[in-house]
């Protein structure tokens, strides 16, 4: 094991997850500050306001990539550390030798990212609602800058065609970002796995199952509502109703499934390793 190459990888793999993640926040506390609504006018020119908020969705967008550049330079400092030494973390990160690991969880992720999407209502199609009729030019852009908590302000929305849009809140993509990410990798690992076992243990089953079941609900509360009205037949009162009620719960979505998909690879690691032992 070559000590300085894994100590320098991890230092440099810390220092820009922290300087992505540290930008990040302070970025949303700067924004909200300036944005924030008050009696008087903004702390800031309205004529000002528009550039602002493209500058914070960028901003957001190159934290991200820092943060994911960050993980994955860890990530491969902890492939040349426990490279060959039987950790739990050897059978994690060996799986990902092999490029076509990589793949699996690209494909994964953002499959799930484009599932998460739509029930999250980053992606949202309308074919009962004509966004021309509604005076709305297809394609177009809408920008709403202010005025809301730390994260979820700039909202920009992107009308492709006259029933599809993207809707972009910065926590909300944020959220399926990771999520997804997360999904991804514990999909390619249980592939990894089965192909080593031909099945996995039942813990480790349900250990990814409630991560990702969980994950699509974190966005917004309303697609809590959205399910239990295509699995109830809830009208949309009803679930605007459900949507509200579950509201108060969104956090504990967002407490349940990223936890679960953290520890889902360690589980299915040792089933690994436990395969092994019985070789």
């Amino acid at each position: 094991m070559d000590d300085k190459r894994w100590r320098g990888l991890r230092e440099s793999g810390f220092r820009i997850l922290f300087v992505g993640l540290f930008s990040l926040v302070i970025a949303f506390i700067i924004y909200s500050r300036l944005t924030a609504p008050s009696y008087g006018p903004l702390p800031i020119e309205s004529q000002r306001l528009t550039g602002l908020a493209y500058a914070m969705l960028a901003i957001t967008a190159a934290s991200m990539a820092a943060m994911v550049y960050g993980s994955y330079t860890i990530f491969r400092s902890e492939q040349v550390r426990t490279a060959g030494s039987g950790s739990l973390m050897s059978f994690i990160t060996g799986a990902f030798a092999n490029k076509g690991y990589w793949k699996i969880m690209a494909v994964a992720a953002i499959g799930y990212g484009i599932f998460f999407g739509f029930l999250s209502q980053i992606l949202v199609y309308r074919p009962d609602v004509s966004f021309t009729e509604k005076g709305i030019t297809v394609p177009s852009i809408d920008l709403i800058p202010c005025c809301n908590a730390p994260g979820y302000m700039p909202m920009l929305t992107l009308y492709f065609t006259d029933h599809f849009l993207i809707l972009i809140i910065p926590v909300n993509v944020i959220l399926a970002a990771v999520v997804s990410l997360l999904v991804g990798f514990n999909a390619a690992l249980s592939v990894f796995a089965y192909r080593m076992r031909k099945s996995l243990k039942t813990s480790t089953s349900i250990a990814g199952g409630v991560g990702a079941t969980c994950g699509l609900f974190v966005g917004c509360p309303t697609c809590a509502g959205s399910i239990l009205s295509a699995l109830f037949g809830i009208g949309v009162a009803g679930a605007g109703t459900s949507a509200s009620i579950l509201a108060p719960f969104q956090s504990l979505f967002i407490a349940a499934s990223i936890p679960a998909l953290v520890i889902a690879p360690f589980l299915i690691a040792r089933s690994i390793r436990s395969s092994q032992k019985f070789t």
